[in-house]
């Protein structure tokens, strides 16, 4: 199951579910993935926002960095993250833990409900 999800201090926008053994090309990450983000981003926070990403391939293809600079108020590009930082893993370390106990697992009896509960 993959899951696409963006953290602001205003909160959680509402996640984008791919189907079983889609994949993240870049052509999908700009055509579904990157106006959702920036449409979650303005609903969230309006126009003042910075955006950034991790390191994954379709994130830093040159068509994905040349939509996100054309569409979105400010971006962060990989040349300026510190090293390291364990600020770029708060899903990693925490969202989807979170996620995960908030949950109501004796609900999850199939995909379906896996889904809805994902989106809860």
């Amino acid at each position: 199951l993959m899951v696409w999800l963006a953290a602001s201090k205003n909160g959680l926008s509402l996640p984008i579910i791919f189907e079983p053994g889609e994949t993240l090309t870049h052509e999908n990450y700009i055509e579904i993935v990157l106006p959702h983000a920036l449409s979650e981003s303005q609903r969230l926070l309006g126009d003042n926002f910075i955006y950034q990403q991790d390191n994954a391939t379709p994130h830093k293809h040159k068509d994905s960095i040349a939509w996100i600079k054309k569409n979105f108020p400010r971006f962060i590009d990989e040349k300026k993250w510190p090293p390291n930082s364990p600020d770029l893993n708060v899903f990693d370390y925490y969202v989807w833990d979170a996620k995960g106990h908030s949950m109501h697992w004796d609900k999850v009896k199939s995909y379906d409900s896996l889904i809805d509960e994902i989106k809860k």
